[in-house]
């Protein structure tokens, strides 16, 4: 399932954003980041996969944020099965529009 190393999302202004493909076991390194939830299913062998984002957040501080999310148990134990993440140095309040761009073209339940 992980052989995909990377998954564009597409924002609603129409910007391209590359995110690696990480699993949930991942030593998650205390990056400045935007973060991803996602259930990734197979859609058949030529198909490719389906990415279905769940939760899209953005922090200074990526393993403390996944560590101490607040619905880490629906999200990180339940729901998802691996985490797109895009390390970026960028002030919060450009990383918060670019959440914000995700979550108009891509909206999730979380």
């Amino acid at each position: 399932m992980f052989s995909q190393k990377e998954y564009i999302f597409k924002g609603f202004s129409g910007t391209d954003y590359p995110f690696e493909i990480m699993k949930k076991s991942s030593d998650f390194e205390p990056a400045t980041a935007i973060y991803i939830f996602t259930y990734k299913h197979l859609r058949g062998h030529m198909a490719g996969f389906a990415v279905n984002p769940l939760h899209i957040g953005q922090t200074d501080n990526l393993k403390k944020a996944l560590i101490d999310h607040p619905q880490k148990d629906c999200l990180f134990n339940e729901c998802s099965n691996c985490i797109h993440v895009m390390k970026l140095d960028a002030d919060e309040s450009a990383r918060k529009a670019i959440v914000e761009d995700l979550l108009k073209a891509n909206p999730t339940p979380c």
